[in-house]
């Protein structure tokens, strides 16, 4: 078999739930000593900038299915990725003070 430079066709979940949960809320965990504004703006851009658009997506279909496990935080930092300035350019930083 040859290598080649084409991604792999990979669809479905990319890791376990109880993970992405995990994960999501230790995004929020460090964000959350920042004013609460700038904490989901942070959490939005580390998901937007560093989170496979899968991942994203596995996160949102479970927080509209109510979200159990994530920190509010967490659920509300996830929902700004819906909104159109989402996809904006932008700072993807941490929140700037």
């Amino acid at each position: 078999m040859e290598p080649t430079d084409e991604q792999p066709n990979v669809s479905g979940a990319v890791m376990k739930l109880e993970l992405l949960i995990a994960m999501a809320n230790q995004i929020g965990d460090f964000f959350s000593p920042y004013p609460p504004e700038r904490a989901t703006e942070g959490l939005r851009n580390h998901l937007r900038t560093y989170w496979d658009p899968r991942m994203r997506s596995a996160l949102l279909a479970h927080i509209d299915a109510g979200g159990e496990g994530l920190s509010e935080l967490v659920v509300e930092g996830a929902r700004l990725l819906r909104d159109d300035a989402a996809e904006k350019d932008g700072y993807y930083g941490p929140p700037k003070r």
